[in-house]
């Protein structure tokens, strides 16, 4: 081994002290606004079912800070934050990330989103807290466990022929795959174990209310952080996992039929599995030593070859065992488990609808099995070229086997 990997591993050894903290801010828009997700609503936002949020942490190691943002938006993607947080709070690195729910406003106009009056209320609002949490910091440790539900199906169903066809809402509960059930539960606590944040990573979209209502609401992930607040304390973030090509069971369930019911129940059936691995599963503090690399790589538009889609892709280390791919993109769910798979670290996750700063919206990312069997995502309303799902996640694994000192940079001896 040679001697800046023995380095490196002996700083792992000796834990790095951190400090972290939380705030957040209300961003629910005003009725009149379009709202994200459905080709097929029909009309604007009427009003509120339940406000919306914005949510950081932030945590400084080393002399140096990283934050977590999460919108309760179809996508949220601000370079503004990112460049302000960084130039103005000293904040590195920003990861903005979407729950992605379907019933959330969105700027009136994208091509001009910076000059939306919303838009720009949501970016000072975040800005505002991510500053109110620098004043908010203290000692904290960070336990890491999963847990498991089966709340979704895949909604791409392969028939005889090899090809795709949609498969949107399962009420029946009919098995399918690929499925990934697992939980990842990232727990922030003080020094007296107080709960400062519970990040909770699944795979799985917030699709629970439908195209036919027109109030805002986090949906299903709303739900969830609630409950585990009320029992928990803290705050509470739902990350998206690979979900690009999961849905609830109840998928788009009809307002006629309880679908605000619906979705409370799927919140709290997910934070019920969440209390259950906390109870359960024993939870010992990672010798934290914050590692983070951004690289944007500039992919082939997949139906536009003189186009280019640029995706950033954010590697985390938050220990020597746990590590964290975040991409701008909807990856379906077998990049997830094939990084996990493939990685060196006991726990691995993938955060989708992220976005680091850099780069543009990467949209659906399938397989390259996934790319010819087609459908939604995978065949059309897609643009990223074929196998790029796999070189993001092979250049991660890289990572995190050279932050572990595990691939030389000499030859071996024969």
């Amino acid at each position: 081994m040679n001697t800046p990997a023995i380095l490196f591993l002996s700083a792992l050894m000796r834990a790095a002290s951190f400090e972290a903290a939380t705030a957040s801010a209300e961003i629910t828009g005003p009725p009149g606004y379009p709202m994200g997700g459905y080709g097929a609503r029909k009309g604007t936002a009427t009003g509120t079912h339940d406000p919306l949020f914005a949510k950081v942490l932030l945590i400084r190691s080393n002399e140096k800070q990283f934050a977590i943002v999460t919108y309760d938006l179809v996508l949220a993607q601000s370079a503004r934050v990112a460049r302000e947080a960084r130039e103005k709070l000293g904040i590195q690195t920003t990861l903005q990330i979407a729950t992605h729910t379907h019933s959330g406003p969105v700027p009136k106009d994208w091509q001009k989103m910076d000059q939306d009056p919303w838009w720009r209320s949501v970016e000072d609002k975040v800005l505002g807290a991510l500053k109110e949490a620098q004043g908010r910091y203290q000692r904290a440790s960070l336990t890491v466990m999963e847990g498991s539900v089966y709340l979704g199906h895949n909604r791409r169903k392969i028939g005889e022929n090899g090809l795709a066809t949609m498969f949107w809402r399962n009420a029946g509960r009919l098995p399918t795959a690929p499925v990934d059930p697992r939980i990842g539960i990232l727990r922030f606590t003080d020094a007296s174990g107080k709960q400062l944040a519970l990040l909770v990573n699944y795979a799985c979209h917030a699709v629970v209310l439908g195209p036919d209502n027109l109030e805002y609401s986090a949906d299903w992930p709303g739900y969830m952080d609630r409950e585990l607040e009320r029992q928990l304390g803290g705050m509470a973030f739902f990350i998206p996992g690979a979900g690009g090509d999961i849905n609830p069971y109840d998928d788009k369930q009809p307002l006629t039929q309880d679908a605000f019911g619906v979705a409370r129940k799927t919140g709290e059936t997910i934070a019920e599995a969440v209390m259950k691995a906390l109870k359960t599963r024993k939870a010992v503090p990672e010798d934290f030593d914050l590692r983070i690399s951004q690289e944007t790589i500039d992919f082939k538009d997949r139906f536009k070859p003189a186009g280019r889609v640029p995706a950033q892709a954010t590697r985390i280390l938050f220990s020597k065992d746990v590590g964290v791919l975040a991409l701008p993109a909807e990856p379906f769910v077998r990049h997830q488990i094939n990084l996990r798979d493939q990685s060196p670290l006991r726990h691995t996750f993938l955060f989708g609808y992220a976005y680091g700063g850099e780069g543009a919206w990467a949209g659906y990312i399938p397989t390259i099995e996934e790319a010819q069997q087609g459908g939604y995502g995978a065949g059309y309303a897609t643009r990223i070229e074929v196998g790029a799902g796999e070189r993001l996640i092979d250049r991660a694994v890289i990572w995190f086997y050279e932050r572990l000192g595990r691939l030389r940079d000499v030859p071996d001896r024969p």
